[in-house]
């Protein structure tokens, strides 16, 4: 019996979009394209056991993700030193 072949790694990838035209960047009239899933960065913490636990236990108390706690950790954190809150969560993949 043979095994079920695997999905390739380029099935996961997301595509980038078609560059514009010369008739798309003649018509000024059209609203600005909205941020592209590609306009996203990931950024990555490392920290202490202890401190993962009370943040998941924190994100569970306030019964909301821990992405979104993170997210107002960061506007907190940019609000503290005078900058403007601007980060915000990403919004799930439709299709």
């Amino acid at each position: 019996m043979s095994n079920p072949k695997r999905p390739s790694l380029s099935s996961l990838v997301e595509r980038k979009p078609a560059e514009t035209t010369r008739q798309d960047e003649a018509a000024p009239d059209r609203a600005p394209p909205a941020p592209a899933p590609t306009d996203l960065k990931t950024m990555q913490v490392r920290v202490n056991r202890a401190g993962w636990l009370e943040m998941t236990r924190l994100a569970q108390d306030l019964d909301m993700p821990l992405e979104a706690l993170m997210v107002a950790a960061f506007n907190d954190a940019l609000v503290k030193h005078g900058k403007p809150p601007v980060v915000e969560r990403r919004q799930p993949v439709k299709g």
